[in-house]
């Protein structure tokens, strides 16, 4: 005689392992087709067209046809989508929903404000976090975590962008027709070639982050880098400065920190930088950069 399952516990396909479900008293325990689940979700999501099942099991590494009994739930509760025609698989309408709903929870701007504070004190520093706008970086928050620095930049400051770190910062990352008006308006002031910004643009590239000793404040020395929309475009910049010279500069502690924060921090996000070669062109620079006499003595500001 068959035994009948328990009321409390949903019949369960045979390669799912129940005994991973949850425990009222012990909260790190889970369910593990719920986890199953998001494995599949997430390997949707990296498609980025329709995909046929073998496909899908081979990127989960799974067998088929325990993909398709999972994908079968998914699309009933629109998580995912089969079409009716091709049979291939894709993300279903409460995907896209709970895809929109997270990214009106989750203001990339804001969540970057709390990174900056917790930078700031982390590093005992000052800070700004700056969006682009008409003409330039425009400072939209600040913090302060270490010694006070005066200062007239305050919020609404357009802040330099060939001669501020923050400025530095979207040089190198947004594409380069948003800001050649600004460019060509600095470059007019400071005499500077196009040779000489698009060596610039590498060289920050190179070291991930923009890393000056200003004279906008004298003496402190700065850094900083983008946060990225989940499209990839520029956010936001996070600035730090400190009144500790060459404090930021690549080798010390503090640079590193601010990189893995920063990295961290668009990780957790989803944000990506997209492809340079879809952003800014650098024809005036080839190669590795051997000559960086041109940049000396101008590449100052905060």
């Amino acid at each position: 005689m068959t035994k009948a399952p328990s009321k409390n516990i949903p019949v369960a396909d045979s390669d799912i392992d129940i005994s991973d479900a949850v425990d009222a008293a012990d909260t790190r325990k889970g369910i593990q087709s719920v986890e199953v689940s998001g494995v599949i979700i997430a390997a949707l999501c990296d498609f980025k067209f329709p995909v046929p099942l073998k496909d899908l099991a081979a990127a989960v590494d799974m067998p088929p046809a325990k993909v398709h009994r999972y994908l079968a739930s998914l699309v009933r509760i629109g998580l995912a989508w089969q079409d009716d025609l091709t049979g291939l698989y894709g993300l279903g309408p409460m995907a896209l929903r709970m895809g929109i709903s997270a990214i009106e929870r989750n203001d990339v701007v804001m969540r970057a404000g709390r990174l900056l504070r917790n930078l700031a004190i982390d590093l005992r520093s000052s800070g700004h976090l700056a969006i682009w706008g008409e003409r330039g970086p425009v400072l939209i928050r600040t913090e302060h975590g270490g010694p006070p620095i005066i200062s007239t930049m305050g919020l609404g400051t357009v802040m330099p962008l060939l001669r501020s770190a923050t400025g530095q910062a979207f040089l190198s990352t947004m594409p380069r027709g948003a800001i050649e008006h600004v460019i060509r308006a600095e470059q007019d002031i400071l005499h500077w070639d196009d040779a000489t910004v698009d060596r610039l643009i590498v060289e920050t590239r190179e070291r991930g982050a923009a890393v000056i000793e200003g004279d906008i404040v004298p003496g402190l020395s700065a850094i900083s880098a983008p946060v990225y929309n989940l499209d990839g475009a520029v956010a936001c910049c996070v600035t730090l400065m400190n009144p500790k010279a060459n404090y930021f500069q690549p080798g010390q502690p503090a640079f590193d920190v601010f990189l893995r924060a920063i990295a961290d921090f668009t990780q957790s996000w989803g944000g990506k930088p997209r492809d340079e070669t879809d952003d800014i062109q650098t024809s005036h620079v080839t190669g590795t950069i051997k000559d960086r006499s041109a940049l000396s003595g101008g590449r100052k500001g905060v």
